[in-house]
């Protein structure tokens, strides 16, 4: 018999970073897109298959030759400021999107949009440039995401630090390094939601203060603890661990455009000598799966990969011969302990076939300003990943982007028959040939190597039992609406 919710309480949480800013056209980090979801929604959200479903929105429908979608919104739904959630609004949050002097992190699928119209003050049309079957899920991100209109245009800065959306909790304060306050949306529109009076977020950066904090009851809930306190807290039946599916990665990202990874055999080399295996059992407890391609088991093409390199220290050897020139590189990864473990150790595995590696730690704002500038030769980075596989792969793999700064391509990867294949998978909408089309782009990938795949992403949340109604989502953020303390 399920238990009937309680109304009122304040929900704790911990995470591992105090972001710097919560507007969704800027925000890009797995931590930055938790602090936004009890305050911003989308018009479309991912359900616990891994699936876009409409949410804002009340339905749609698509063309035959999946380049317009006709949007429906859900009608009485307003701002926290008493805007309504109209056509008009959701012209005004795309107009903004789109506008490249935002710098959105999405700005490569939502130059895809010729147009968006006004159908009727609750329907909104969007005309594309192309077929693009994974338009749903783009709008259950970023582009989809909806901020108050009014807010925005009142004060694009203070926007990013004073967010006003929809959700089922409204902003009350941020004090930085301690707490991020959101409290009871009285007039949400979800009936009899949400059951909480308030959230308070806690950004700790440091791992152990951040584990602490759960174990003497500071928070309710932590996500991404390290390995090490999953597994203590598997074997401890005080407490509540979710692994969601996930949809992304963890890989050795390697700049294609220079010495040494401009040859695909130092690449396969890289890939061949890493024992991941052992990494996984021993640095990371065994928790995560490991890595063979873009698209994380949450997701619905994730599949094996056969020929993806097998440890092999005798290949990797005869591969660097091969060669024939020393392979040294630097390595850049975030510095925080367990990755610096995790660097050090891969080090001293590139080191037994002869690769001379220099590590670089560097804080995880500059690592991700790196990446998006290509500052870059070799580096350990992780993408949380999206429920569709064109946005695991489209922005990082297809050649338009290999050249342009910033971008996702970090690598200059180009590939015409990866292009191809990208270009077919995000027109073809059924998912039976969308598995088959991801499944070839994967095997070439592993031939490729423009990354070296470690492991999927595994964003691990520990609770405490007495957090109830928590959905659980292949995404891994919480979604605070439904939740209750007992």
């Amino acid at each position: 018999m399920a238990e009937t919710p309680k109304r009122g309480g304040t929900l704790t949480v911990g995470l591992a970073q105090d972001p710097p800013i919560v507007d969704p056209i800027r925000t890009g980090s797995f931590t930055e897109r938790q602090f936004a979801t009890g305050i911003y929604e989308s018009l479309f959200d991912i359900d616990e298959k891994g699936q876009p479903v409409p949410f804002l929105a009340e339905s749609f429908t698509v063309s035959d030759d999946v380049k317009t979608y006709r949007v429906k919104l859900r009608p009485n739904v307003k701002f926290h400021d008493g805007t309504p959630l109209d056509a008009a609004a959701v012209i005004a949050n795309l107009d903004r999107t789109r506008n490249p002097a935002n710098g959105c992190r999405c700005l490569s699928f939502v130059q895809e949009i010729v147009d968006v119209k006004v159908i009727d003050p609750l329907t909104v049309e969007f005309v594309l440039k192309s077929p693009n079957a994974a338009f749903p899920t783009i709008l259950a991100d970023a582009p989809g995401t909806m901020v108050s209109p009014t807010a925005f245009k009142a004060d694009p800065k203070g926007i990013s630090t004073n967010p006003v959306g929809t959700g089922p909790f409204k902003f009350v304060e941020w004090i930085r390094g301690s707490r991020f306050v959101m409290t009871r949306n009285t007039d949400y529109w979800r009936p009899g939601l949400p059951y909480l009076d308030q959230v308070v977020l806690r950004g700790i950066q440091n791992t152990e203060t951040l584990q602490a904090a759960f174990l003497s009851g500071q928070t309710d809930i932590i996500m991404q603890p390290s390995f090490q306190f999953v597994a203590q807290m598997k074997k401890d039946k005080k407490y509540v661990v979710l692994q969601p599916g996930g949809f992304g990665y963890d890989g050795v990202y390697m700049n294609l455009s220079e010495a040494p990874f401009n040859d695909q055999r130092v690449r396969q080399a890289i890939a061949q000598s890493m024992d991941r295996e052992l990494l996984r059992k021993t640095l990371l407890f065994g928790i995560p799966q490991l890595g063979y391609s873009p698209f994380g088991p949450g997701m619905t093409v994730s599949q094996p990969v056969p020929n993806y390199p097998k440890y092999d220290l005798v290949k990797a050897k005869e591969l660097l011969a091969a060669y024939g020139k020393p392979v040294t590189f630097t390595l850049q990864y975030n510095n925080s302990p367990s990755t610096q473990r995790l660097a050090q150790s891969l080090q001293e595995m590139w080191g037994q076939v002869g690769m001379k590696v220099d590590l670089q730690p560097v804080d995880q704002n500059r690592i991700v300003q790196n990446m998006s500038s290509k500052q870059f030769v070799a580096s350990l980075y992780r993408f949380t990943g999206r429920a569709d596989p064109h946005i695991n792969t489209f922005p990082f793999f297809h050649s338009q982007f290999a050249d342009v700064t910033p971008s996702s391509n970090y690598g200059h990867y180009k590939n015409p028959k990866i292009d191809e294949l990208l270009e077919k998978g995000v027109s073809t909408v059924d998912p039976a040939k969308r598995k088959e089309i991801y499944g070839e782009l994967s095997k070439i990938l592993a031939e490729d190597l423009p990354y070296a795949y470690l492991f999927y992403v595994a964003d691990t949340i520990v609770m405490s039992k007495r957090v109830k109604g928590l959905v659980e989502v292949p995404d891994g953020l919480v979604r605070f609406g439904s939740i209750w303390l007992q």
